[in-house]
């Protein structure tokens, strides 16, 4: 007599099949684990900078005639290469979806090598080993090592790219419930078209109940047909998808499947359609959903501080005989005063005193802003044309960026009563208010995006605070260095500058 299949088996075959994945064998032939990926790029890291250690001793007293003792570098090199995996691990450097963004990952690599070498120049000082080192080869080892991590990097880029596109890298995710928010998630996972997610099917355990096929998946099965698939080692994930007032059946469907070797999640995107949701953290042991977090917080606020302060300083001092001479063809242009104090929003809505050079006549001056400048304004002054032109008249910020109150970049600062239109900006775009939890800046990402001068429509407000609440949420030292780059381009051009 023959074996008599369950139905629910057949389906279950058949859809992987449709699916394109083996039934009864561990993984699709050719598909590379994540924890392989990061497991091989961390011990890259540490042959990169052994070696780079290696290479900089024996320049060091080969090419350079220096005598050193090479136990004592050998021992530094072999400690850094040890040190900066756990530091770039902390930091999220081995994230698989993190080892192909190379811009992210160079910035990254930049400040965990600074993080190893001040680990290593502490362990030396409180050894007492310290002057016994050459910064000469410190200096060497470090260009080396940041020049072979960054050419690693780039071939792991390459690499995982192509993998991911030949779908080597594909996660194999179930979903458990065919209800409404259960389509709903098989449509977006559908939708997104991406070789590194491939969805096997849904379960549900009212079988009787549900369709055979939702979203173009087929319903395999129960969840103990899930578990019958998940002890094939077929299964990556499983996502439930089921409301949250049902947290009974929750509780009971994560304590049936928490021992299966698989990541189970657990789907919140109708709670994420209402409000942004960034994680997960623990306050006195209670679970938190993190909606928001505050920009440039811990080491990325010191960062962008120190950017400021150094920076300004030393444009302060390199521009100081050149705002000296403004200062002295304003005077003798027009009567008034060189400077034109006006108070603009700040940080978190606060008033600040912004400084510009005055390119108005200064009986046609408005404090308030709520005149807007406009092309061929009878009120600018010849040196003020020439100011506007070139944007010298924002110098003096210069001196709002070292003191705190403003950065180099970000968001520009807006006079209260500035309009987009005919209604004040914080009426045209509901979100106006959320670029004020940064600094205001010299020049924006929107400025470098033709969003410069007047804003005489609704619609080029809200494009104008979208961009500034993308570099918000992107913010990075790089994406500053860009702006800065791409401003001076825009100032050159003169594009809406009058």
């Amino acid at each position: 007599m023959s074996e008599s299949v369950a139905p629910e088996t057949e389906a279950l075959g058949d859809a992987a099949r449709v699916a394109g994945l083996p039934v009864t064998r561990p993984r699709a032939r050719g598909t590379i684990s994540s924890d392989v990926i990061r497991g091989f790029a961390q011990l890259t890291d540490v042959a990169a900078i052994v070696l780079s250690g290696v290479v900089a001793i024996e320049s060091y007293n080969g090419f350079l005639g220096a005598i050193v003792e090479r136990d004592r570098y050998w021992l530094a090199a072999v400690l850094a290469g040890l040190i900066f995996p756990f530091v770039h691990r902390k930091g999220g450097g081995y994230a698989t979806q993190r080892l192909s963004e190379l811009t992210w990952q160079v910035g990254r690599m930049m400040v965990s090598l600074a993080a190893t070498g001040s680990i290593l120049t502490t362990l030396a000082f409180l050894a007492k080993v310290a002057p016994f080192y050459s910064r000469g080869w410190a200096t060497l080892f470090g260009t080396l090592s940041f020049a072979a991590l960054a050419s690693a990097r780039m071939g792991a880029s390459l690499l995982i790219q192509q993998w991911t596109r030949a779908g080597r890298l594909s996660r194999i995710v179930a979903v458990v419930g065919a209800g409404p928010l259960g389509q709903q998630v098989v449509a977006k996972l559908k939708a997104l078209k991406d070789s590194r997610v491939t969805v096997l099917g849904v379960f549900d355990d009212r079988m009787t109940r549900v369709p055979t096929e939702i979203a173009g998946c087929h319903v395999l099965g129960t969840t103990d047909d899930l578990i019958s698939q998940v002890r094939q080692s077929l299964i990556d994930e499983v996502i439930l998808a089921l409301p949250l007032r049902a947290e009974t059946r929750i509780g009971e469907l994560v304590a049936k499947l928490r021992s299966l070797p698989v990541d189970l999640r657990l789907s919140l995107d109708p709670v994420s359609g209402v409000f942004p949701m960034r994680g997960i953290s623990e306050i006195a042991s209670m679970q938190m959903i993190e909606i928001l977090d505050r920009p440039l917080k811990h080491w990325s606020g010191f960062v962008k501080t120190m950017e400021d302060r150094v920076l300004s300083g030393l444009l302060i001092a390199l521009t100081a005989p050149l705002m000296g001479l403004i200062a002295l063809a304003i005077r003798l242009d027009s009567k008034g005063p060189a400077l034109f104090v006006q108070e603009r929003f700040g940080f978190n809505n606060d008033t600040i005193r912004v400084f510009k050079f005055r390119t108005m006549r200064y009986e046609t001056v408005d404090p308030t802003g709520a005149a807007r400048t406009k092309p061929d304004d009878a009120r600018v002054t010849r040196v003020g044309r020439v100011l506007r032109r070139l944007s010298l008249d924002e110098l003096p910020q210069l001196f709002n960026v070292f003191t705190g109150d403003m950065s180099l970049v970000g968001p520009r600062p807006h006079v209260m009563t500035m309009k987009a239109g005919e209604r004040l900006y914080h009426e045209a775009v509901g979100d106006y208010f959320h670029r004020h939890r940064v600094r205001p800046g010299m020049t924006g990402w929107a400025q470098v995006h033709g969003l410069r001068g007047e804003i005489d429509t609704p619609e080029k407000a809200q494009a104008r605070v979208a961009y500034d609440l993308w570099y918000i949420d992107h913010w990075s030292i790089w994406l500053d260095l860009k702006i800065l780059l791409m401003t001076v381009r825009v100032i050159v051009s003169g594009q809406n500058a009058y």
